[in-house]
C-alpha cells in the first residue's frame, strides 16, 4: 500500500514535469510561435563565396601572394644552387610553409572584413541571426548585395 502511494505520488510528479516541460516548449521555442508572434527570430544569409570571390581586398592578396611566392622561388633558386638534393627538399618546404602561412594571413583578414560588415548590415536590418547561404533551405533574408554594397563602400573610403 505505500509502495503504491509512492508510486502514484512519482506518476504525479512526472505528469506535472512532462505538461510544464511541453508549455515551455510550446511558447519558448520560436519555430513552434504563431505568424504574428513578437518572439520569432529574424534569419538572414549570405553567399560567403560570392562575397569572398568580389571582395576587392582578395584581388590585393593575391598579388601580394603572388609577389611573396616569386620572391621565395628567387631565393629558392639562389640558396638550393649549391646544395645536396636532401636539403633542398628542406629549403623548399620551409618556403612553401612561408607560403603557406602568408596565405593563410592575407585570407583570414579578407573573412574577418566580410564578417564584420555582415555584422553590421545584420544589425541595421535588424536580423539576429545570419547563415551561409548554402545552408539556407527556406525563407530567410537575402543579405548578400547589402554587404558587398558596404564592402565597396568600405573599400572606396580606404
Amino acid at each position: 500500500m505505500a509502495l503504491r502511494r509512492v508510486l502514484q505520488g512519482f506518476l504525479l510528479i512526472a505528469l506535472v514535469l512532462v505538461v510544464v516541460g511541453g508549455y515551455t516548449l510550446v511558447t519558448q521555442t520560436p519555430f513552434l510561435q504563431a505568424e504574428g508572434s513578437a518572439n520569432r527570430v529574424a534569419i538572414g544569409y549570405v553567399d560567403i563565396l560570392l562575397l569572398f570571390e568580389q571582395h576587392p581586398q582578395k584581388f590585393k592578396a593575391e598579388q601580394l601572394l603572388s609577389e611573396e611566392a616569386r620572391r621565395l622561388q628567387a631565393l629558392l633558386e639562389e640558396e638550393a644552387e649549391d646544395l645536396e638534393p636532401q636539403k633542398q627538399q628542406e629549403l623548399l618546404e620551409k618556403y612553401q610553409m612561408e607560403l603557406m602561412l602568408k596565405e593563410r594571413e592575407l585570407v583570414r583578414a579578407v573573412v574577418e572584413e566580410i564578417e564584420k560588415i555582415v555584422g553590421e548590415v545584420a544589425v541595421e536590418a535588424g536580423i539576429e541571426v545570419v547563415l551561409e547561404r548554402q545552408n539556407v533551405i527556406y525563407g530567410g533574408h537575402d543579405l548578400t548585395q547589402d554587404v558587398l554594397e558596404k564592402i565597396r563602400e568600405a573599400d572606396n573610403l580606404d
